[in-house]
C-alpha cells in the first residue's frame, strides 16, 4: 500500500518514517510540509497536500501537522477516500472528532490513531497477564512522569499552547488505562495547579479516574520537576501480583538486603527502551522489553495490524471511534480542573 506524510517534523522524522521501513506491505511515495526544502528524505516532498495527492496516489495519509490543523486536513482526505493515520491528539475537540467519523464512514475508509503506546512490548506483556494466575484481577493502577521541560522541549506550537501537559501525553495514559482495564472509567476528577503562573500552561496534572467495582487509576504527570528524568512509571497492582513498567533505558547492576527478609540480592538488568516486570512480594521475573527506538518500534507494530486490517477488510486498532473516548477523557479533564468537580463518565460508552 502506497503511504504519504503530511508534516515532516520531529515526530515524522524519529517515528513515522523508520517505522514505515519497517512495515513490508508499505510504500512511503511522498510528502507535504511547509518548508519542502528542508525535508531531508528520499521521497518527493511537496508544498500542497493537493498536489501531493495527485502526483503520489496514496491509499493513506499519515497527518503529523498541530492538532489544530488535523481537522480540516483529516476532513479533506477522507472526503476523497483515503485512509487517514493521524498523531493524537485526534482532534481539538469531541464534536470535530464525531464529524471526522460521519466523513470516514461515508466514504468508507478508516482513520486510526497512533497510540502507540499499547504496542510497546513492557506493556502489552503487562495487559497479557491480567487475568492470569500469576497476576490475578487489576484493582489499582498508578502512572508517573516526572518530565524536566526545557526551552528545547517547549519550543514550536506545542511549547505556545496553554493547555499543554494533558493534551499532549494525557491522551497516552487514558488510553493505557483503558487498555489495561478494558473498559470505560466511570468518574474522573482533575487538578491542574499552576505555582507561580496562573495563567501559564498546565505543567502540573493530578488525576483520578474510577472504574467499576471501586477501582481506581491514579494519574501524576509532572513538568515542574527540575529532578531526573521519569518518562512514564506505571505500577499494576492485581490480587495475586504486581506489575512495574518504566520507559527509558536502563543499565544497572544492584545489591542489596531485602528489608523484611534480610537476606542479601545481586540484581543486573539491561533493558534499551521500556522494561517491565511481574513482583510477588521481594520476588521479581522480567516479563518484557522494549528496543532503544521503542516508539517507532511500536509505530510500527500498529501500523502492520492496520494495513493488514485494510486488507481483510476489517476494523483496525486504533480506530477513530474508539480513539474518540480517549479524547473525550482528555477534555473531561481540563473541564475537571476548571470546575473544581467530578466528571460523570458515563456518556461515554455510547460514543463513537
Amino acid at each position: 500500500m502506497r503511504i504519504a506524510i503530511i508534516g515532516l517534523g520531529s515526530a515524522a522524522r524519529r517515528i513515522h518514517i523508520p517505522a514505515y521501513r519497517r512495515v513490508e506491505q508499505l510504500q512511503v511515495v511522498g510528502g507535504c510540509d511547509q518548508n519542502p526544502d528542508l525535508a531531508k528524505v528520499e521521497f518527493p516532498v511537496f508544498d500542497s497536500v493537493d498536489r501531493m495527492i495527485r502526483e503520489c496516489h496514496p491509499d493513506i495519509v499519515t497527518i503529523a501537522t498541530p492538532t489544530a490543523t488535523h481537522f480540516t486536513i483529516a476532513s479533506q482526505l477522507l472526503a476523497k477516500g483515503i485512509h487517514v493515520f493521524c498523531e493524537k491528539p485526534f482532534t481539538s475537540t469531541v464534536d470535530q472528532a464525531v464529524e471526522l467519523l460521519r466523513i470516514a464512514s461515508a466514504n468508507r475508509v478508516e482513520i486510526v490513531v497512533n497510540n502507540e503506546f499499547r504496542f510497546m512490548t513492557c506493556h502489552r506483556n503487562a495487559k497479557a497477564l491480567i487475568g492470569s494466575e500469576r497476576f490475578g484481577d487489576l484493582l489499582f493502577v498508578h502512572m508517573h512522569q516526572a518530565f524536566r521541560a526545557s526551552d528545547e522541549t517547549e519550543s514550536g506550537w506545542r511549547g505556545e499552547d496553554v493547555e499543554r501537559t494533558c493534551k499532549d501525553f494525557g491522551t497516552h495514559v487514558f488510553d493505557l488505562c483503558r487498555y489495561f482495564f478494558g473498559e470505560e472509567p466511570v468518574r474522573l476528577r482533575a487538578y491542574m495547579p499552576k505555582p507561580g503562573d496562573p495563567t501559564g500552561p498546565d505543567l502540573l496534572n493530578l488525576i483520578d479516574l474510577e472504574f467499576r467495582g471501586d477501582r481506581y487509576a491514579r494519574i501524576t504527570l509532572d513538568r515542574l520537576t527540575t529532578g531526573r528524568h521519569r518518562y512514564l512509571d506505571i505500577r499494576l497492582d492485581g490480587t495475586q501480583g504486581c506489575i512495574e513498567t518504566e520507559l527509558g533505558g536502563h543499565l544497572a547492576l544492584t545489591a542489596g538486603v531485602h528489608p523484611a527478609s534480610r537476606r542479601p540480592f545481586v540484581d543486573f538488568d539491561l533493558s534499551l527502551g521500556g522494561r517491565a516486570f511481574l513482583y510477588q512480594g521481594e520476588g521479581k521475573v522480567k516479563i518484557g522489553a522494549d528496543p532503544l527506538d521503542l516508539f517507532a518500534n511500536a509505530t510500527a507494530r500498529l501500523m502492520n495490524e492496520f494495513v493488514a486490517a485494510l486488507q481483510r477488510g476489517t476494523r483496525p486498532p486504533c480506530h477513530g471511534a474508539d480513539n474518540l473516548r480517549t479524547l473525550a477523557l482528555m477534555r473531561a479533564a481540563y473541564e475537571s480542573a476548571a470546575s473544581g468537580g467530578d466528571i460523570d463518565l458515563s456518556y461515554l460508552a455510547a460514543l463513537g
